[in-house]
């Protein structure tokens, strides 16, 4: 209920005097309006500039201006509107910021609209916002309030700004304030509270969908964090792994293996030296001795391949795949490029066509094995492929199952097809840079 200027319409327009269905219809229009300030315009929360806080404010103060133009007029000069529903709810939601600028622009209006009456109307806009920011000061989270809290603080804001107005009205024009009061209190009692519990609603269950948006946005950003973590630790633990068997590897080649090479040599040397004259035990254990350094050189050479060969760090995948392939029983083609590419990449590759070959000597009655190892600037893409028995499965053995998950811990992926009796095809993609054309130094 507001105080306005003297109707300046003259005869011939109809004066609506159906005070419940235009306030009804005034409080619809403020939820239409509402409704499509949330869904079209700035979505102002309280993590936006200043900025963005007075521009949403002068777009309130609009709808309030809008608001105004609609009013029902009770006799000239007294005019009823909702623009008390809407500062309420500017207060108590929006904040100090854009409670200030659309209060300067409606009061702005009022100002322009003249009459006798305007200094109450400003008054009574500025108790209404002011309450609204009463409000919120003495609520800790805007978003657990239910319908029954907001319907209440309609109640009270309504009740303490009709007693407020209404004394303005008994100064200033009180040959119109008695019926104003005993006319309408109880509309604007049951049908604003109404209309504010509503628009409330609306704005809690925006508050609560966009803090559950952001919760949601923060649970999604460190569950992503974790997961990258979690990638770049698995990588680091695979590229540990590699390095520490380089190391045993270079280890083995430098220590042990020179040492049994030494040691044959110096047993072909004391067997020559004894030549045919000598103890016949004596030859015999010397040719022995020999062998058995021998084969334990041989043994040894083989467990430091399995563990990581030379020749991959000094020459790259595609040679060591070739030097595997001549130690295969079964034929297998070479199909591999030259490129290098970073250690990690290379050892995988490597390992996996290790294993699938000593899988197809073992166990798929193969007579020939394909290898591919196809380069491209993002990924390796390996592939072997044998003409066996079929039915191998990641899953019954840890052999596979193990390289697969190498792969994944450098984003990688490990495809099997085998069907019983057809062969086996086992396809690999490893993420990677663009290959390297400089030979990767050995450790």
């Amino acid at each position: 209920m507001w105080i306005g200027r003297e109707d300046r319409r003259q005869g011939g327009e109809r004066v609506i005097d159906l005070p419940l269905q235009v306030l009804v219809q005034n409080a619809a229009l403020l939820l239409a309006v509402a409704v499509v300030f949330d869904a079209v315009t700035l979505r102002v929360t309280f993590d936006r500039t200043r900025i963005q806080q007075a521009i949403a404010g002068l777009l309130l103060g609009v709808i309030g201006i809008s608001i105004m133009l609609t009013p029902w007029q009770f006799a000239p000069g007294i005019f009823f509107d909702t623009r008390t529903v809407l500062l309420n709810i500017v207060g108590l939601f929006f904040g100090a910021i854009p409670t200030v600028a659309a209060l300067a622009v409606m009061i702005a209006w009022r100002i322009a609209q003249g009459g006798p009456a305007a200094f109450t109307g400003i008054v009574g806009m500025l108790v209404a916002a002011g309450l609204g920011l009463y409000w919120r000061s003495r609520q800790h989270r805007l978003e657990d309030l239910s319908f029954r809290d907001l319907y209440l603080f309609g109640v009270g804001t309504h009740l303490i700004t009709l007693v407020q107005v209404t004394s303005l009205m008994f100064l200033t024009v009180p040959d119109s304030a008695a019926a104003a009061l005993g006319r309408y209190w109880i509309p604007l009692l049951t049908i604003y509270p109404v209309a504010t519990a509503l628009l409330g609603v609306l704005l809690v269950a925006r508050l609560r969908a966009r803090r559950l948006a952001d919760a949601n946005a923060r649970l999604q950003g460190q569950v992503e964090a974790q997961l990258e973590e979690v990638r770049a630790s698995r990588a680091r633990i695979v590229e540990a792994g590699d390095r520490e068997r380089r190391r045993v590897e270079r280890d083995l080649h430098d220590g042990a293996q020179q040492r049994l090479v030494s040691l044959s040599l110096e047993l072909q040397v004391a067997r020559r030296a004894l030549g045919d004259g000598g103890d016949p035990a004596v030859r015999r254990s010397l040719d022995r001795a020999a062998e058995e350094a021998m084969t334990a050189l041989a043994e040894l050479r083989d467990l430091a391949l399995g563990i990581h060969p030379l020749i991959l760090t000094e020459a790259g995948i595609g040679p060591a795949v070739e030097s595997l392939a001549d130690r295969t029983p079964v034929e297998v083609t070479v199909d591999v490029g030259a490129e290098r590419y970073p250690p990690a990449v290379e050892g995988a590759a490597y390992f996996l066509i290790s294993e699938a070959l000593t899988n197809v000597t073992k166990y798929a009655n193969a007579t020939r094995a394909i290898v591919r190892v196809r380069g491209s600037a993002d990924q390796l893409n390996v592939e072997i492929e044998d003409d066996g028995v079929g039915g191998a499965d990641s899953r019954s053995g840890s052999g596979l199952r193990g390289l697969a998950d190498r792969l994944a811990a450098l984003d990688g992926t490990l495809t099997i097809v085998s069907p019983v009796g057809g062969g086996t095809r086992i396809s690999a993609r490893i993420p990677t840079i663009h290959p390297m054309s400089d030979p990767v130094p050995a450790l």
